[in-house]
């Protein structure tokens, strides 16, 4: 029987495998090729039966179902192609017409492979969605570091694990005056980093750069130099840092910055501070150690004295004044020397220059080269800090030696240099610095006599003698004494504060019958003390005890031998009354107005010993 034409077309374009069959005898009427292909054969005129695996029952009774409610499926019903291969079908029956029912298949195990190829797909397509989202957020996080890194005013480049460069941003390019293009994949060390700022070839393998990454820690360096393409050094401070690849070494990032304005600006600074140090150091040495030491009230109160002694010491200052020529001041202790000494060199061009005083016997032979060079800091143990000479403070000045015959022979011959060679050399420099300067020189003893006993240089005393200035004893020149005794009474009672006096005629004869074995010093002090204790105007002279019979000329002649016992009685006193100490404020020396050195010498001669003096 043949089949409608509209059950044909639909059957046409079923798009499963699907075939009509004839309801009660079960034969295929017809068939789409979706069919021929399931099951391997054209089925045309043939019986379903054929095909099936299952009970022909179990088809019965799905035909009846599908007749009964017009459509009906199953999935129990098993068929087999044309080679006996199985196929697991979803069988779905829909009637057609009153005798036929068309049968359509579909493929469980086809089903299954296309369900796996889609969930492969959308695999697939979810993934690459996934890749794509992922790639355009490091695109926009590439496109903000860059800009980060354009943007960034530290100069910033990487290199990788064999120096050679992977990226330079702007601020690199600017200072070091190279192109990106230029740099990117070269060795940036043979570029950049070559040599030291001293011309000496940097080796890469010593270059703290690949030392970061060798021993895989981040390096600081505050002081180092790159080279810019036209050759020329900046100051660079930076810090490298490794970065790794999967755990594997890559290479480094290197931040700089140019600190070339700042380390010159430091430099400039450090010169500065260094000067205004020096200078500080100097002025200080001046105002604290010889300023407020030699330019006191003595230094502009003038010579007082009208006697031919005083007249002609006038005369030799003036003509020594505006000369360089060495000067040896001679005379007993208190006689003027010092304000000799300050009166020479205020009359002279040097007198806007350091007046520099110089005790001999007060420095220990040991601290004397010291002292008078200076010192570096470090020169020696406790040399904490750079220390300006004597030598250095008087240049341009004038240097007063007191007591220069205390001066130990050792550094007698340094000081000839010095004067001949117009130069000295600070403790610990490597080089001498030039010094111009006037030697004053003041003793209480005869040099010449000290020549003789070869205590002191013959060539350095006619160095500093070039001209010798007597310094008269007080009581040589008794015409100065009432002069310097208004003086010293007007200055006491202004600095003390007391009533004005005046001395009588009856204070003068006291006062020129004194031998003043203290000379001028000694003057000033009576006169101090008188006007302390004056009372009603009047004034006290006190002398010291025993001077008036001191007074008195004696016609007893000592001999040698008398002389000398009374020097070892006097000394043993002395040394009694110091308690063995010779040096320092209270020591022998000190209270017989000699140098250390020279107590020493008569200790020694006279046969002193401990059991004298502790006795």
């Amino acid at each position: 029987m043949a089949l409608d034409s509209d059950i044909s077309l639909t059957l046409e374009h079923q798009p499963l495998a699907s075939l009509v069959i004839d309801a009660h005898h079960r034969d295929i009427a017809s068939h789409n090729s979706e069919a021929a292909r399931l099951f391997g054969s054209n089925l045309t005129a043939a019986s379903l039966d054929t095909a099936l695996q299952s009970p022909a029952v179990d088809m019965a009774v799905f035909l009846e179902a599908v007749l009964h409610f017009g459509r009906y499926t199953t999935a129990t019903l098993t068929f087999e192609r044309v080679d006996g291969s199985p196929l697991r079908l979803q069988t779905f029956g829909t009637i057609v017409s009153d005798a036929h029912v068309m049968l359509s298949f579909l493929d469980l195990d086809a089903q299954e492979w296309r369900n796996q190829i889609a969930e492969k797909d959308a695999h697939h397509r979810a993934g690459l969605m996934q890749w794509q989202n992922i790639h355009g957020f490091f695109r926009e996080m590439e496109a903000q570091n860059h800009l980060i890194l354009e943007a960034a005013g530290e100069g910033i480049y990487g290199i990788n694990a064999e120096g050679k460069a992977t990226f330079v941003n702007r601020a690199a390019q600017e200072m070091l005056g190279w192109n990106a293009e230029d740099l990117i994949g070269r060795d940036l060390h043979q570029i950049i980093h070559h040599h030291h700022l001293n011309g000496e070839h940097f080796r890469a393998q010593d270059c703290p750069i690949y030392a970061s990454f060798r021993r895989d820690k981040t390096v600081r360096v505050d002081d180092d130099a790159f080279w810019r393409k036209d050759g020329k050094p900046i100051m660079v401070e930076y810090v490298s840092t490794p970065i790794y690849d999967h755990d594997v070494l890559a290479g480094a990032v290197v931040i700089f910055r140019d600190v070339t304005e700042r380390k010159e600006n430091e430099k400039k600074l450090h010169r500065a501070l260094e000067e205004v140090e020096k200078l500080r150091f100097q002025l200080e040495q001046e105002n604290d150690f010889l300023l407020t030491e030699i330019r006191n009230f003595r230094s502009h109160a003038g010579i007082i004295g009208q006697s031919a002694s005083i007249r002609n010491l006038n005369t030799q200052i003036d003509l020594v004044a505006d000369t360089q020529t060495n000067v040896l001041i001679s005379g007993a202790s208190g006689t003027g020397k010092a304000l000799t000494v300050s009166a020479i060199h205020e009359a002279s061009n040097r007198r806007k220059r350091p007046l520099v005083r110089v005790n001999c016997s007060d420095i220990p032979t040991q601290s004397l080269e010291a002292e008078m060079f200076g010192y570096r800091r470090g020169a020696f143990r406790g040399a904490v800090r750079d220390t300006t000479g004597k030598l250095a403070l008087a240049n341009n000045g004038t240097l007063h030696l007191d007591e220069v015959s205390d001066l130990p022979k050792a550094f007698q011959a340094k000081l000839i240099a010095v004067i001949q060679d117009g130069a000295f050399r600070r403790i610990g420099d490597a080089y001498d610095t030039p010094v111009s300067l006037r030697i004053v020189s003041t003793t209480a003893r005869d040099l010449a006599i000290e020549v003789r006993t070869e205590r002191f240089r013959q060539d350095l005393y006619f160095e500093l003698s070039v001209l010798p200035i007597q310094c008269d004893a007080l009581k040589d020149r008794p015409d100065d004494i009432p002069f310097l005794a208004q003086h010293f009474l007007d200055r006491a009672s202004s600095r003390l504060r007391v009533s004005p006096t005046r001395l009588s005629k009856a204070n003068i004869q006291a006062l020129l019958t004194y031998t003043w074995p203290g000379n001028v010093r000694e003057l000033e002090n009576v006169i101090e003390r008188a006007a302390i204790l004056a009372k009603g105007g009047k004034l006290r002279l006190e002398f010291q005890p025993g001077t008036a019979s001191k007074a008195k000329h004696s016609d007893d002649i000592m001999s040698v031998s008398d002389l000398k016992r009374l020097e070892r009685d006097n000394l043993i006193r002395c040394l009694r009354r110091s308690q063995g100490r010779v040096s320092g404020a209270t020591g022998a020396a000190r209270l017989l107005e000699i140098a250390p050195t020279t107590v020493y010498s008569r200790i020694k001669a006279l046969c002193v010993t401990q059991t004298d003096w502790s006795a």
